[in-house]
C-alpha cells in the first residue's frame, strides 16, 4: 500500500509538471521573433530585416608597384646598377609632378642564384639577383599610363600591379547606408503588411560595409628598357556596399 501511495502521488507530480512545460512551449513559440520588454514582464515581438545598399563612383588616386631588377655575377655591380637605374627611375616618376610622400620603397633584396650546367648539376657560379620595388601613389589617375612608360624607359623592368581607389570614402558610405535603410525598412513594411501588424521603432542595427574594385593587372617583367609608347590603362569603376541587419518593434 505504501509503495503504491508514493507511486501514485509520483505520477500526478510528473503529469502536472509535462503539463506545465507544454504550456510554457506553447507560449513561448510565437510566429515572430520575441524579446522580453524593457520592464521584463511583456514580450516585444519583432520583424528582423537585412537591407542593402552600393554607390559606385570613378576611382581619383592609383597605386603604382614597379621595380628594378639587375642580375650580376659580381654583387658590388650588381648594387651598383641597380641603385644607377633606380635612380633615374625616380627622377622620371618626380619628373611627372609626384611628391616625395607618395613614393615609397616597399621592397629591397639580393639572392643569390648558383648556376646549373645543361645537365641540371650545380656549378661553382654564382648569380646576384637585387630586387628594389616602389609603390607610387598617382593622385592624378590620367597620368598612370605616362608614369609606367616613364619609368620603363628609364630602367624599371618589373610590374608587380595596379591598384585603383578612392581617397575619401565617406560621402559614398553615407549614401550606399541612406540606400540600406531604405531598403531595410522596405522589406520590414512589406511583411508586417503580409502579416497584418504595422512596423514599430527601431530594436536594433547592426551595419556591415565593403569596398570593391577592379582586379589590379598581373605581374609583368620587361627585359631591357621601354620605348613602346604610354601604356593603356583604364581605371573602372568602384563600388562601396553597406547592408545593415536591422530589428524593429512590432507597434502594439
Amino acid at each position: 500500500m505504501f509503495g503504491r501511495k508514493w507511486f501514485g502521488l509520483l505520477l500526478v507530480l510528473g503529469l502536472v509538471l509535462l503539463a506545465g512545460c507544454g504550456a510554457r512551449a506553447v507560449a513561448g513559440t510565437p510566429q515572430l521573433s520575441a524579446a522580453a520588454g524593457s520592464g521584463g514582464s511583456e514580450m516585444a515581438y519583432t520583424i528582423n530585416v537585412n537591407g542593402s545598399g552600393m554607390a559606385s563612383a570613378a576611382p581619383d588616386i592609383v597605386d603604382v608597384r614597379l621595380g628594378v631588377e639587375t642580375i650580376d655575377s659580381d654583387a658590388g655591380e650588381a648594387i651598383a646598377a641597380s641603385t644607377e637605374r633606380m635612380n633615374a627611375v625616380l627622377a622620371a616618376i618626380e619628373a611627372l609632378g609626384v611628391e616625395a610622400k607618395d613614393i615609397q620603397t616597399v621592397n629591397y633584396n639580393m639572392w643569390v642564384e648558383q648556376v646549373r650546367d645543361p645537365e641540371g648539376m650545380p656549378t661553382d657560379t654564382l648569380r646576384y639577383h637585387v630586387v628594389n620595388e616602389l609603390s607610387v601613389r598617382l593622385r592624378d589617375i590620367s597620368k598612370t599610363g605616362q608614369l609606367l612608360e616613364d619609368a620603363l624607359e628609364a630602367g624599371a623592368n618589373t610590374v608587380q600591379g595596379i591598384a585603383f581607389g578612392i581617397e575619401d570614402t565617406e560621402a559614398l558610405m553615407q549614401e550606399a547606408r541612406e540606400e540600406a535603410i531604405v531598403n531595410a525598412r522596405a522589406k520590414a513594411e512589406a511583411l508586417a503588411e503580409g502579416l497584418g501588424v504595422s512596423v514599430g521603432k527601431v530594436h536594433q542595427v547592426m551595419e556591415f560595409s565593403s569596398t570593391s574594385q577592379p582586379a589590379p593587372m598581373a605581374r609583368m617583367a620587361y627585359e631591357g628598357t621601354g620605348g613602346g609608347g604610354e601604356v593603356p590603362v583604364s581605371g573602372g569603376t568602384l563600388n562601396v556596399q553597406v547592408e545593415v541587419q536591422v530589428v524593429f518593434d512590432i507597434a502594439q
